[in-house]
């Protein structure tokens, strides 16, 4: 099981509105000792391709590869509806482009309004992504569902809104494509909040070898902080041996968010989490 870490967590320079050049992100992450990362193309940009293309070539130079990149969500309104899907065709493009072996999506685009049908809300979220699965596999790429949370942020119908916030739901979405090309990618924290640490476990036997990516982050008191392993709840060394048991061969990949740390000590701070990522893989 080999490393990866989440790429533009390290855009943020801390003290100042500036982003950090991309070309630094990949040094920092090749001197911490990552040989993998999630990217995140640039896709709201007329030239997302062409960004992608030069972004490829300086991966390429410092020898890291593309392990995931994620789609965008909508579910918050984040984006205009009618641009919506011209985005999201742009990340599968750039994906291509880069070399990403996953693409990782959500499946709760569909809007609770007054019923919470799991068939109907199914069938949306399934039509939706079929056509990105085809684009996927015609360019060497495969897809991973989600697992999500409730985050009751919109109405719920008998406590749900958000579809594939259960094993069930999730891992019926996958088989409904009986296709090696679509997965799941488990969000270790994102588990904690939906089934709490005392559960999550059995959620993830539940999935058995649906897994094919990771987020890895850790959280306490049923929030989606993503801090790193051992910093919050989640019993990492039970999760790791499940995952040895069912010969998961994909990578571990760090999902960081939240903070941003000093020009003096972002390095440091990288091989410590490079570190603990290969003290989590020998377990």
């Amino acid at each position: 099981m080999e490393l990866s870490f989440s790429l533009n967590y390290l855009e943020k320079v801390r003290g100042s509105k500036m982003r950090r050049d991309f070309s630094e992100m990949v040094a920092l992450c090749r001197d911490a000792g990552f040989r993998y990362v999630d990217y995140t193309p640039d896709f709201q940009a007329p030239d997302f391709a062409e960004k992608a293309y030069r972004d490829r070539e300086i991966l390429d130079a410092a020898g890291i590869a593309v392990e995931q990149t994620h789609a965008p969500m909508n579910r918050y309104r984040t984006y205009p509806d009618e641009r919506f899907g011209e985005y999201y065709k742009n990340v599968f493009e750039a994906s291509g482009i880069v070399g990403a072996k996953y693409v990782v999506v959500h499946g709760d685009e569909y809007r609770v309004t007054d019923r919470y049908d799991e068939r109907e809300i199914q069938d949306f979220a399934y039509d939706f992504l079929a056509p990105y699965v085809d684009y996927a596999k015609k360019n060497g790429m495969a897809v991973a569902i989600e697992n999500l949370f409730e985050d009751h942020c919109f109405p719920e119908v008998n406590g749900r809104s958000r579809f594939t916030s259960t094993a069930g739901e999730l891992k019926g979405l996958i088989e409904r494509f009986n296709d090696p090309s679509v997965g799941c990618c488990w969000d270790f924290g994102h588990a904690a909040c939906a089934f709490g640490t005392d559960k999550m476990l059995s959620a993830l036997m539940e999935m058995g070898s649906c897994i094919c990516c990771t987020h890895v982050h850790d959280n306490y008191y049923g929030k989606d902080l993503h801090v790193s392993p051992f910093l919050g709840d989640i019993d990492w060394e039970s999760h790791m041996k499940h995952l040895k048991t069912i010969g998961y061969k994909g990578k571990f990949s760090f999902e960081l968010v939240y903070g941003s740390y000093p020009d003096a000590l972002i390095g440091k701070w990288l091989k410590h989490i490079c570190e603990v990522g290969e003290y989590l893989v020998s377990l």
